[in-house]
């Protein structure tokens, strides 16, 4: 008999107890360390330390930096009057860039704002329309995981816990419960459900009386994207947005005809899970029908021969039922890719599953069922929050984003109003009042007004920001302890993410960091990027309108021509609008 003395107290951080020579020996280093630093610092004394609002200057980059051009290669100074004129041929630049298309603008009915600040000098390069407010589709992704990171901070990990509520194990016997919680992970997967598996049957546990019960009560339960924003539109579906999650909420069901003709098909899932899915299945093996010459069978119909699969709702229990019919020719496969519509209770089975694999027995069933206050912690798996921000700003992940989205309100949030609590969507109303009061204390928003957000992922189009605030939150999110992950957390020219296809051979390349947005009928940019002599600038465009082909080829151009801008004289492009990339390499898909 052993007692389960880890009592859960969520969330918290894990205390380790460290012996006494590593605890002596790190001492020698970090004083050994701080040493140094105090030599170095007195050799650098005399050189100027940047301010906090050019924080910018000391983030780190995970790949090597552009070549840029050299500062003043004449020797000549340059007086306030050649400042002046540089700036005016980028300003008409830029304008004359934008007004050769007024034409098509005109006839697609387009509207944009573009704004450009330098973060080096504090100053605004370019601005027209800036303080509109468009649809500003995935660039919205830049607000939700600026919340996630400032109510969280960077360190934080998003926790996937085994709970129960029995206080010891006797023989191996645990009577009770056993509590799969989720807290927004949306990145969980099988593999991790093996992994707690293997940590509850390593703590001596060989006999579960009770049930597995899956716990989503972290969020409330409008996992319904589109419900929860309020859309007129499905812009496009998305999985169930749920605190417990796996595999993205998608399950393959697969169909083979692995058996004799006359037979019927046999069918799986992958993950899989017995009591989470069900099956009819009156679709049989099947030899194909002869080709016949279209002489002899014209005005025939043709024989009806292939296998449908589709989904049953409304089915009791929570189980998700499929339907299969048709014929198959043998040794064929269909397979066909479905939402997972209850992910908490598929989750759980999925887990039960994996404890038996791993050798314990479960008396009970599989349930959905909130944890109750008091208990104990069995196993748990952790992964970084920014592993999980990385995902939605360089990949601009319309699922993952959801789930940080709805992380900033789940029922960890302090104090929530009386109005929020008594909504049925009232972890989404806390996320906004959360996203809403981090720009308020940054001053990047002075009221409510200036911001419209209704989801997390930028899907929603009543979403409304201008592109003057997108620059301040991208200008004081560089006064944050996280900068840095933040800003590696962009995709970059040319090389991955959203802009993996873009700005190829350009100055831009590998140059500029930003945040993707495509609609239908808009399309966004809005990031960082540094010019030939190094000025670090803010930017946002937002384009809305019936042209997105032509938008993504303007943004290209003018990140590049920030990139070739000098006060010494501009590299000058000669090279066409490139609008090759018009979906962000995925494929002309709404997502980002």
């Amino acid at each position: 008999m052993h007692f389960i003395t880890n009592n859960y107290s969520p969330p918290r951080s894990t205390a380790r107890v460290v012996p006494l020579f590593v605890r002596i020996v790190a001492a020698a280093i970090v004083v050994a360390v701080v040493g140094f630093a105090i030599v170095c610092s007195t050799e650098t004394s005399h050189a100027q330390v940047p301010s906090m609002r050019n924080a910018q200057n000391r983030l780190t980059s995970d790949i090597p930096k552009p070549i840029t051009g050299q500062n003043n290669p004449t020797g000549v100074k340059l007086t306030t009057q050649d400042s002046i004129t540089a700036l005016e041929q980028l300003r008409a630049s830029i304008g004359g860039l934008l007004s050769e298309h007024q034409k098509t603008f005109t006839q697609s009915k387009t509207h944009f704002g573009v704004y450009v600040h330098s973060l080096s000098r504090g100053k605004d390069l370019y601005s027209t329309n800036a303080q509109l407010a468009f649809t500003p589709a995935s660039t919205t992704k830049l607000f939700s995981t600026f919340g996630a990171l400032d109510k969280f901070g960077a360190a934080h990990f998003v926790e996937t816990s085994v709970l129960t509520e029995a206080t010891e194990v006797r023989e191996g016997v645990l009577e009770g419960n056993v509590y799969l919680v989720g807290r927004g992970d949306p990145l969980l997967s099988v593999a991790d459900l093996e992994r707690l598996a293997d940590q509850v049957a390593h703590a001596g546990i060989k006999h579960v009386t009770g049930n597995i019960c899956g716990d989503d009560s972290f969020f409330d339960r409008v996992t319904n994207r589109r419900e929860y924003s309020g859309d007129d539109e499905e812009v496009q579906p998305t999985a169930p947005i749920s605190a417990l999650s796996i595999q993205r909420n998608l399950i393959t069901v697969i169909v083979s005809a692995s058996g004799g003709v006359g037979s019927r098909v046999a069918v799986q899932t992958f993950p899989t899970s017995s009591d989470a899915f069900s099956f009819d299945v009156e679709a049989t093996v099947q030899a194909p029908p002869k080709k016949v010459a279209k002489k002899k069978k014209r005005g025939a119909a043709a024989p009806r021969f292939g296998v449908s699969i589709s989904e049953q709702y409304g089915q009791a229990g929570g189980k998700q039922r499929f339907v299969i019919r048709g014929a198959m020719a043998p040794g064929t496969t269909v397979s066909k890719l479905f939402f997972i519509e209850n992910p908490a209770f598929a989750a759980a089975d999925m887990f039960r599953k994996r404890l038996q694999a791993s050798g314990i027995q479960i008396d009970g069933g599989t349930l959905l069922k909130q944890a109750p206050p008091t208990v104990s912690e069995l196993a748990t798996v952790q992964r970084p929050i920014t592993d999980i921000i990385n995902v939605v700003n360089k990949k601009s992940d319309n699922f993952a984003a959801e789930h940080v989205f709805k992380m900033l309100g789940g029922s960890t949030l302090d104090n929530p109003s009386p109005e929020i609590a008594a909504k049925d969507n009232h972890t989404v109303q806390a996320s906004i009042e959360q996203i809403q009061g981090a720009l308020r204390e940054h001053g990047i928003v002075t009221t409510t007004s200036s911001v419209s957000i209704y989801d997390g992922s930028g899907l929603s189009r009543r979403n409304k920001i201008s592109p003057s605030t997108l620059v301040r939150l991208l200008d004081r999110v560089q006064d944050t302890p996280f900068s840095n992950e933040y800003y590696n957390s962009l995709a970059i020219g040319g090389l991955d993410g959203t802009l993996q296809y873009r700005m190829r051979g350009t100055s831009a390349e590998y140059n500029a960091r930003a945040k993707t947005g495509t609609h239908k009928n808009v399309s966004a940019l809005a990031g960082y990027v540094k010019t030939l002599d190094g000025e670090r600038l803010a930017f946002s465009f937002m384009f809305n309108g019936n042209a997105v082909w032509l938008y993504k080829g303007l943004e290209n151009k003018l990140c590049e021509m920030l990139a070739n801008f000098s006060y010494f004289g501009s590299k000058e492009s000669t090279a066409p609008l490139d609008s090759t990339a018009t979906d962000d390499g995925l494929g002309g898909k709404e997502l980002n």
